[in-house]
């Protein structure tokens, strides 16, 4: 079986294998399927190469879930960076270094730490916790993206009530097209949410869709036709007018982001309008 029909036909134990990774590793709703889409991504990049490292001395099984837990290791490394515990941390104990990483860098409250310090040191309290924490240097994230709509809401606090009504039906409407658009790409089989994830998220060119998914060039043309007439019938049904949804959802490929480069479709707080005007800018 070749690498790619390995994928198509254990698509149901990948899936399995990822729930299971993101479920210990505290992950849920949109940061999981986020992680999920990035996987199969992982997966069949390269022509399917990490499945054609696969050379039968473990079981498929096995080797998913081994790749998988280092997919999702290096995705957070990218997003936080690499943690190396302090040296305060690393001269009081493992105990120590628990704390600081579970608390100073996952940003998890102390309560939470404490039910996984104690599988370590089963004599720690909420109060000793707290006393070891305030020993230990004060580490500082990551810078993480701001947006920038949030802040200038927040600066210009007298906004005009004519305004903020025009805001709000700006919002409902975005509101039920991103809750359109989620809901269709959820029911979308697996290979049309990677088309989609391809053409428009990682900008691919539909010869080299071709190339990775090994499917013939000339009918992804009229596939990917057909799922964005789809995406525009998902706009209507949800009441946007037909112009607007026709705007939105062109037939240039490179025009269209309902938020495919991050995984994510426009959440409520984003008007149509900020789409619109996001495209016309770039």
């Amino acid at each position: 079986m070749n690498a790619r029909d390995l994928f198509t036909a254990n698509l149901g134990l990948i899936d399995r294998i990822i729930a299971i990774v993101c479920r210990r590793a505290n992950l849920f709703g949109a940061d999981a399927e986020d992680f999920a889409s990035e996987t199969k991504l992982a997966l069949i990049d390269d022509d399917y190469a990490i499945l054609r490292k696969h050379e039968g001395r473990a079981s498929l099984e096995t080797f998913l879930t081994v790749v998988i837990r280092r997919l999702l290791a290096d995705s957070r490394t990218r997003a936080k960076g690499r943690w190396h515990a302090s040296t305060e941390a690393q001269r009081l104990g493992a105990t120590a270094v628990l704390a600081e990483t579970l608390v100073l860098r996952d940003g998890r409250s102390h309560d939470e730490a404490l039910a996984h310090i104690r599988a370590v040191d089963p004599g720690i309290t909420r109060e000793s916790l707290e006393s070891l924490l305030k020993r230990l240097p004060e580490r500082t994230g990551r810078p993480r993206a701001v947006h920038l709509e949030g802040i200038a809401n927040a600066v210009a606090g007298g906004e005009a009530a004519d305004a903020r009504a025009l805001a709000g039906d700006t919002n409902r409407i975005s509101a039920r097209a991103g809750n359109a658009l989620r809901e269709l790409l959820a029911e979308l089989p697996t290979e049309d949410r990677v088309l989609l994830r391809m053409r428009f998220g990682s900008e691919m060119s539909i010869a080299d869709i071709s190339r990775i998914l090994r499917l013939p060039q000339r009918p992804l043309y009229r596939r990917i036709e057909w799922l964005l007439a789809r995406l525009r019938n998902a706009l209507t049904d949800a009441g946007i007018d037909r112009k607007t949804a026709a705007e939105l959802v062109g037939s240039d490929a490179m025009e269209m982001d309902f938020g495919l480069r991050n995984g994510k479709t426009p959440p409520p707080s984003q008007s149509i309008g900020d789409v619109k005007q996001a495209r016309e800018d770039s």
